[in-house]
């Protein structure tokens, strides 16, 4: 068994600053890293971390950033043999900003990961099978992320989604995945539901399940997460941590929660570790240099 992803590759460039500066403001910023991130890349090796044997499909660029932007994932374990790389464009680069407190914004320049496609399809035919994990985000090309679906169906394997970055107008098959997991604000653009609580949060994990979800999962961050199944709805508290940086958390979640689905845990209890993952994450600086071992979360 294996956790499968396909998905973007970038190297971040993490600015921390006392606020973030408004349209036509000029703030200095406390301090500058340089880390792998993208969300495939970051889920990977969420995974990988989590104890999953893990495959990433995706593309890099011919230059500097792609060495620095798979560091971890080739010190960690993650395979990397199925590669694409592009002639034509840049490695994916984030540019974020980094708030006191953990919040943050981020401005993505897809490069390579725009030109993911046929290649990588041939790839992932190659290497899904029956009981493994496909886990697809939205910073590739969306009919990518369609026929990638349609492949994982066919072999019988599982399909987590996370719908980000987020928009109104996502094809009604995306939605068909065993799990689609946005958070809170992504959880209101993809089903039109205000979500500021826990009740309406089980609102929108339920429209998710009448969109075609096995399972609708919302991510609430420091609130914890609630999810819709067949059985009914299920809320799961925050863990209480000293947050110093948000960036990541939602793609260290999505890693774990299919490594731990991969090695045959429950539903709720693979939730429970993904969010108490993703918690962790949040208390050290960075995305792929915070997440966690499996180690760290259930000890």
């Amino acid at each position: 068994m294996s956790v499968v992803v396909l998905g973007s590759i970038n190297l971040d460039l993490v600015a921390r600053i006392d606020q973030v500066p408004k349209a036509g403001e000029t703030r200095l910023a406390r301090s500058m890293l340089l880390v792998p991130g993208g969300k495939g890349a970051n889920q990977a090796l969420a995974a990988r971390r989590m104890g999953a044997t893990t495959i990433l499909l995706g593309m890099i660029g011919e230059d500097a950033f792609a060495m620095q932007a798979l560091k971890f994932l080739r010190q960690d374990g993650v395979d990397l043999s199925h590669l694409e790389v592009s002639k034509t464009k840049a490695t994916g680069l984030a540019f974020i900003t980094v708030e006191d407190g953990g919040q943050n914004a981020i401005t993505v320049i897809p490069g390579a990961n725009a030109e993911v496609g046929s290649d990588a399809l041939a790839d992932l035919q190659q290497v899904l099978g029956p009981n493994d994990l496909l886990v697809v985000q939205c910073e590739i090309p969306l009919e990518v992320v369609e026929r990638a679906m349609l492949m994982a169906k066919k072999v019988g394997a599982r399909i987590l989604w996370d719908p980000a970055p987020a928009d109104r107008g996502f094809p009604q098959s995306l939605f068909k995945a065993d799990l689609v997991m946005p958070n809170q604000g992504e959880a209101e653009i993809v089903t039109g539901v205000e979500v500021s609580d826990v009740r309406s949060a089980k609102v929108a994990a339920r429209h998710l399940r009448s969109r075609g979800a096995q399972v609708g999962i919302v991510k609430l961050g420091a609130d914890g997460v609630v999810w819709a199944t067949s059985r009914g709805l299920f809320y799961e508290p925050g863990v209480e941590v000293e947050a110093i940086d948000a960036v990541g958390a939602g793609d260290t979640f999505a890693g774990a929660l299919a490594a731990r689905l991969d090695h045959g845990d429950g539903l709720g209890d693979a939730i429970r570790v993904a969010n108490h993952a993703a918690a962790l994450s949040t208390t050290k600086a960075g995305a792929q240099t915070s997440f966690p071992w499996l180690k760290e979360v259930v000890s």
